[in-house]
């Protein structure tokens, strides 16, 4: 486990923001709720109030007497009635866009990034440090290893790989001085799935004592009992899935319980491997749904493409109840936004999953407060009590009978200032797209775009693909958009192309149900090229398509049913372009339309 000088560390820095906050107590308006049931993140306090003064949390008292130390001026937050609880944790998240911002707004005010670029990384250490940031939740983020073409490097995000045991010292000690909060081990040779590579066994002992030497927790990713056996052997200090075979038994059990790991079990996202569409049922609550985005309604939607398997989710179920039994520290993570989950709801609907394994009410809020805190090191958070952060969340009843009741969300704290939630906007009203000529690219000049076009290759999520774009003359008169590119490895499921924006601006969705296909002129080198389309039901997965292009001008349709999962009435892009394989290509357009 991780040494103790680093938990010392956390502890002082409590202290320090509990000094901070009284020496700006003349300063500070303070905010007082009143008489609600409170979490502390430990224990249950039937009626308290708490009192919040700058960033942190002053005082929590029984009753629902106001402290004579808030003053005049304090805010008053009636309680009654209420649960009050730390900011949610979760554990387990992938970060990007607007990621942050729709976790804080289910109340989620800290989340553990498991796969993150180190120059994202640096860039929230550097806001955090910098002072209170109420808008967004914070994030602490681990130092990913993996070796190269392994699992994570298909995401399209530039990570470092480490492929010479020999070099496993100074890799650990590179991702000390980029700022990793803990280390993230990816131990996942595909072995329930698409084989991949990954490390010998061998490595891993080496890997997780490298990272002890630097204070550092060593997490590992795995997805079997197997794999989990020897990541535990290895000196895990957690592991952040569980295993979905079959193969763990209370050997597994007990070699973990033995050397006091931790589990993060991502019980929302195995819900959608096991094929049991927990996603859509959490999109459809009520209390969830108005605060979720299109993309967000998008990506809960999606799936991995199996059979229910209402068998095997009971399975992991009960083998996360067995070892929460066996003392095993259990914690909240969505492994957002895989598909089926999205950031910040997925966290209420884990909840659930955790009760649904065994955990009481309290056990699983403890899981998403205190229980991060403790197990990495946060200590500045996950509980309400003087000196701590206020990051808090206020919901409707009794969350510690009725874990469903963190969903009725009454009140979001973050940094001490209130939160204001943001209702999605409705979906109506939008405009119909009627069929139109989307370019016939007479405007072209030079490497210049019509408007609503533009270049997009993978760039944009870290590849390494390139485009550029000219006009080209067409027999008999008039122009078309001749497109060349490379398309290089770096990304999982490279393109290089154009992408024509169908609303106003990027993800502005429009109703195109009443369009039949894409269709649209093309010359090329004899290959099968692509077409994808964006839309909100996709999330933020494109639905891709093909088509042939050879040396003569050929017409090209590609009806929109072909674009699988695409809901045409919230698309927003459509994108043309080069293979799926890599290479240079090159490939000439003209007369883009959508037709009935």
């Amino acid at each position: 486990m991780k040494p103790e000088p680093f938990r010392l560390l956390r502890i002082a820095a409590v202290a320090v923001c509990g000094l901070t906050a009284s020496a700006g107590v003349a300063l500070a308006q303070p905010t007082v709720i009143q008489g609600a049931r409170v979490f502390t993140g430990d224990a249950v306090l039937d009626s308290a109030t708490v009192l919040i003064r700058g960033r942190t949390i002053e005082s929590v008292t029984s009753g629902d007497d106001i402290p004579a130390t808030a003053g005049a001026d304090a805010e008053i937050v009636d309680g009654t009635g209420m649960t009050l609880l730390p900011g949610l944790i979760d554990s387990h998240t992938h970060n990007f866009g607007p990621a942050l911002e729709q976790a804080l707004n289910f109340g989620v005010t800290t989340v553990l990034d498991m796969l993150t670029a180190e120059a994202m990384a640096a860039q929230w250490r550097r806001q955090q440090e910098a002072g209170a940031v109420p808008d967004r939740a914070d994030v602490f983020a681990g130092g990913p290893v993996t070796v190269e073409g392994g699992h994570g490097t298909q995401f399209g995000i530039a990570l470092p790989t480490l492929n010479d045991p020999e070099q496993t010292e100074a890799f650990i000690a590179d991702r000390m001085a980029a700022g990793a909060d803990f280390i993230k081990v990816i131990y996942e040779p595909g072995s329930a799935g698409r084989p991949l590579p990954t490390f010998a066994a061998s490595t891993l002992a080496r890997i997780a004592t490298a990272a002890h030497s630097h204070d550092l927790l060593a997490v590992f990713h795995i997805s079997t009992a197997k794999e989990a056996g020897e990541a535990i052997a290895a000196g895990a200090d957690a592991l952040v899935h569980m295993y979905f075979d079959d193969a763990g038994g209370p050997d597994l059990i007990e070699a973990a319980r033995k050397a006091g790991i931790f589990l993060v079990p991502t019980l929302a996202v195995l819900e959608t491997v096991t094929g049991m569409a927990g996603g859509l049922e959490l999109a459809g609550d009520p209390l969830i749904a108005p605060f979720l985005t299109p993309e967000q309604r998008g990506g809960l939607g999606q799936d991995f493409g199996r059979e229910p398997d209402p068998d095997g989710m009971a399975s992991i179920l009960a083998d996360v109840g067995a070892l929460h039994a066996a003392g095993v520290p259990i914690l909240a993570g969505s492994d957002a936004p895989n598909p089926g989950t999205t950031h910040g709801a997925s966290v209420h609907r884990e909840l659930e999953l955790l009760v649904r394994a065994g955990l009481t009410p309290v056990e699983a809020l403890h899981a998403a407060t205190a229980a991060p805190v403790d197990a990495f090191g946060l200590g500045d958070r996950g509980r309400i009590a003087p000196g701590f952060k206020a990051d808090l969340l206020l919901v409707q009843g009794d969350a510690t009978a009725d874990v469903l009741a963190t969903r009725d969300i009454a009140g979001i704290w973050k940094d001490g200032v209130r939160f204001e939630r943001q209702a999605a906007a409705p979906a109506t009203g939008r405009p119909r797209l009627e069929p139109t000529l989307l370019s016939d690219f007479e405007d072209v000049d030079g490497a210049s775009l019509p408007a609503k076009w533009l270049h997009s290759t993978d760039a944009f999520a870290g590849g390494k693909s390139t485009v550029t774009t000219t006009a080209a003359p067409r027999n008999g008169g008039g122009k078309a958009l001749r497109i060349e590119g490379e398309i290089r490895e770096g990304f999982a499921f490279p393109w290089s192309g154009v992408m024509v924006l169908l609303g106003s601006q990027l993800g502005d969705p429009v109703d195109a149900g009443g369009i039949r296909a894409l269709a649209f002129d093309a010359r090329g080198e004899g290959a099968t090229y692509q077409a994808m389309a964006f839309a909100e039901s996709l999330g933020m997965r494109p639905a891709a398509a093909s088509f042939d292009a050879g040396e003569d001008w050929s017409r090209v349709e590609i009806p929109l049913s072909s674009f699988g999962g695409l809901d045409p009435s919230g698309a927003w892009a459509f994108f043309i372009g080069g293979p799926t394989g890599l290479g240079a290509f090159s490939l000439e357009i003209d007369n883009v339309e959508l037709v009935e």
